[in-house]
């Protein structure tokens, strides 16, 4: 089994948070976003269907001052490796008011970096 696990630190207490979870492998996955011992969200693909699947979309306010920690699981994969980006979402002032981490996961060796993609993003104040 191969997994990767990502500490999501800007996401301060108090932000909202919203996130994306889609697939299009043939591998079965499993994507966790855990605070501590609380679940924000558990996604699995248990199907072998390789068109684009959204695994998971919702939001909630992030009330801990605990790390969310993000872990990608694919059973049938012996390595995953990941491209990442990140930043700051700035107000007109340049000061940051959210942040923003998107995921592309590679399982196998085509090297498409399609396969798990996973967007998350976090504002410090709510609507």
């Amino acid at each position: 089994m191969a997994s990767l696990t990502f500490e999501l630190e800007q996401f301060s207490k108090g932000y909202f948070l919203a996130w994306i979870v889609t697939t299009q492998c043939w591998n079965k996955v499993e994507v966790t976003l855990k605070v501590g011992n609380t679940e924000y969200f558990h996604a699995s693909k248990t199907n072998r269907n390789t068109g684009l699947q959204v695994l998971t979309q919702d939001s909630r306010d992030h009330n801990s001052s605990e790390t969310p920690i993000l872990t990608i699981s694919v059973p049938e994969s012996a390595q995953l490796k990941q491209s990442t980006t990140s930043g700051a979402i700035n107000d007109l002032r340049a000061r940051k008011v959210g942040y923003v981490y998107d995921f592309c996961i590679e399982d196998q060796n085509d090297e498409d970096f399609n396969d798990v993609y996973i967007n998350i993003v976090g504002w410090a104040k709510k609507g």
